[in-house]
């Protein structure tokens, strides 16, 4: 074995390894014995155009043993039958009042959603989401174990129910997006960077603290600036794996959605992840591709051929490894990864063109500009 070889193989044991750090744990709700004592819970959903979703979740609201106080549906200027759905299902449903100036339409509706509410704390939930039998006394739970002698703001990462093959190609985006919170590494105490978008846990004191959503009234990462502008004054952020709790299909539109949900803010993300873990990110990723080119290589060279093989079967491992806990991929998106790999690749670089040239993106029949 030359010694470029040797180089090569430690260089790519050392990325491989890198990507057990930052998701090494993944902690999940999970239920107690604790009296709610006068807690009053408002679920606040806001919702545009989401008929064929909204329904699903207010059934999976429904359904709880345990119960919100109140449902509150945003309507966002819906033009298909999103309102009447949920009044169908038992929410309440507000009119959204029109967009003001300097607002974009998540972050109003959220805010409009939170004026009406009366509970004490409050549950932000997108409505493609549904909750596990269960799921709801489970994240009360933890939040009030998590919250003890302690202020806090809550972030579940919903268990992506993949259903379609396109839907596959979430893969690697649904790990970083996971991984870039630092969250989920071998240390516990770890002071995470951002909160999940989809969900928010907090109670309307500490919500308001910060003037809620108004504070991020421009942000399409309202999430990421929102957990920003928590530890400013001191409210500990708390992520938790949806796994048994919490779940969506990501994007069930079709290919193009999918695409362009991630372009819109993907590459932003990744501007405001902190150094280390972004460097770690990018190591574990370097491994895909190094490993594949050294396979590929050594299979036309006939040169190292099956130690490269292992060295590939192990990274698809680790790849499932990742993925079970925060999804139902299949197999195949393992052993298939570097089409996913590519894929996500072309789709973070849209996204760097767009944030760049300031190219707005068609998204829930609204064009946003991809954030910088």
């Amino acid at each position: 074995m030359d010694t470029n070889t040797v180089i090569l193989l430690t260089v790519s044991i050392i990325l491989f390894l890198s990507g057990f750090w930052f998701l090494f744990r993944i902690p999940k709700c999970k239920s107690d014995d604790i009296k709610k004592i006068n807690l009053k819970i408002s679920i606040i959903i806001p919702a545009r155009n989401e008929e064929h979703n909204i329904g699903k979740l207010l059934d999976s609201i429904n359904i709880q043993e345990f119960r919100p106080n109140e449902i509150i549906v945003v309507n966002d200027g819906s033009t298909d039958r999103t309102k009447e759905i949920g009044l169908a299902k038992g929410a309440s449903v507000i009119d959204s009042k029109p967009l003001p100036d300097g607002w974009l339409g998540k972050p109003w509706a959220c805010y409009q959603g939170a004026s009406a509410a009366e509970g004490d704390l409050l549950f932000f939930i997108d409505s493609d989401i549904e909750l596990e039998p269960g799921g709801l006394k489970k994240i009360v739970d933890t939040y009030l174990l998590s919250s003890d002698n302690s202020e806090i703001a809550m972030s579940i990462a919903p268990f992506h129910k993949v259903e379609k093959p396109y839907e596959e190609l979430s893969a690697f985006f649904n790990i970083i997006m996971a991984g870039s919170m630092n969250a989920f590494t071998p240390i516990k105490k770890t002071n995470p960077t951002g909160l999940f978008g989809p969900t928010l846990i907090v109670s309307k004191e500490n919500y308001y603290k910060i003037n809620g959503h108004e504070s991020v009234k421009d942000k399409i990462l309202e999430n990421v600036f929102m957990a920003e502008k928590f530890r400013s004054i001191g409210i500990k952020l708390k992520l938790f794996g949806g796994k048994g709790s919490i779940s969506f299909r990501m994007y069930p539109a079709g290919l193009k959605d999918l695409t362009n949900g991630w372009t819109k803010a993907f590459a932003s993300g990744a501007g405001r992840t902190p150094f280390f873990i972004l460097l770690n990110i990018i190591l574990w990723i370097s491994a895909g591709f190094v490993i594949t080119i050294a396979a590929i290589r050594s299979l036309l060279l006939d040169n190292f051929f099956l130690l490269w093989a292992v060295f590939y079967f192990a990274y698809s491992l680790q790849l499932f490894w990742m993925l079970k806990r925060i999804g139902s991929f299949r197999i195949f998106s393992a052993i298939f990864y570097p089409v996913h790999l590519l894929f996500y690749t072309i789709v973070f670089f849209r996204s760097l063109y767009y944030q760049i040239s300031g190219k707005k993106i068609k998204w829930k029949s609204r064009e946003v500009k991809a954030e910088r």
